[in-house]
């Protein structure tokens, strides 16, 4: 009888499931997400964001003259730009991460592959505090020329940092409303926004130290040397803290914040789209 050896009777060898690369998932997300915000009616909404402050600095110059004085040109460019264009610029892209996926019925593939939640989070989120920073930039370069200050380079690199910061800290609390409630997460969001940003933000408590708002305007007095000059009354709606300490406060509010949202996407289900 011919003899079977061990080598003919062993199993097929089992094919292994390829470990997952989070951060090369997370970085073809952010690429493709950026990719498909290149598209006419969202060019035509950055350039309305880009000259939009613009054009408020040259209303005012006309009324109050060129240049414009440090402090308020300073404190314009605080209002338009780290605070009015970047939380608009994250409500139109960080908002619909998961509705997106619901609305053409991809959640599915999303959800079914090792990581692919996490990966379309975290990947959506880089996308928008890519494409916030990249607007807001564009925006503050003609918005400080225009000002005339004669601190334009101090002003250009303080508010790039204020913008950098804006963009992380509100993006992630843009995450919770995009997994919790998908398809009304920008009204949530903006009722989250001004609840907790300048409500909260501006109430002189406990609470206040848990926003990205106080964080900003502290960084903002320290920046432009406004301390001694703020009335006692008004030292409450600001930190005394060193400025790392703000930057340090604001990078724990993002990965409380975005761990929550990445937790919640994991867990919950989603129906579809029709369903919700």
């Amino acid at each position: 009888m011919h003899s079977v050896s061990a080598t003919e009777i062993s199993p097929p060898p089992v094919e292994r499931i390829p470990k997952t690369n989070l951060p090369r998932s997370i970085a073809t997300i952010a690429e493709f997400q950026l990719r498909r915000m290149l598209t006419r009616s969202r060019l035509l909404v950055a350039a309305i964001g880009i000259l939009f402050p613009s054009a408020v600095l040259l209303a005012v110059g006309r009324t109050a003259g060129f240049p414009l004085d440090r402090d308020l040109a300073a404190l314009l460019i605080y209002a338009l730009i780290p605070e009015a264009v970047c939380v608009l610029a994250l409500l139109v892209t960080m908002c619909p991460a998961v509705a997106d996926e619901l609305e053409r019925g991809t959640w599915i593939h999303v959800a079914v592959r090792p990581g692919g939640r996490r990966a379309m989070l975290l990947g959506t989120f880089a996308a928008a505090v890519i494409w916030t920073v990249g607007v807001g930039t564009l925006a503050l370069v003609p918005a400080v020329l225009i000002s005339g200050t004669n601190e334009a380079m101090h002003v250009f690199f303080l508010m790039v940092g204020l913008l950098v910061l804006s963009a992380a800290g509100r993006g992630a609390l843009f995450a919770l409303p995009a997994v919790i409630v998908p398809k009304r997460a920008m009204v949530a969001s903006v009722g989250l926004a001004l609840v907790v940003e300048y409500l909260a933000g501006l109430l002189p408590a406990v609470i206040n130290q848990a926003t990205v708002s106080l964080r900003l305007r502290s960084l903002l007095v320290e920046g432009m040397g406004w301390r001694r000059q703020i009335p006692a009354e008004m030292q409450l709606l600001i930190d005394s803290q060193p400025a790392s300490v703000h930057v340090l406060a604001v990078f724990g509010l993002v990965t409380i914040l975005l761990g929550t949202a990445v937790v919640i996407v994991e867990w919950r289900q989603f129906p579809p789209s029709e369903e919700i």
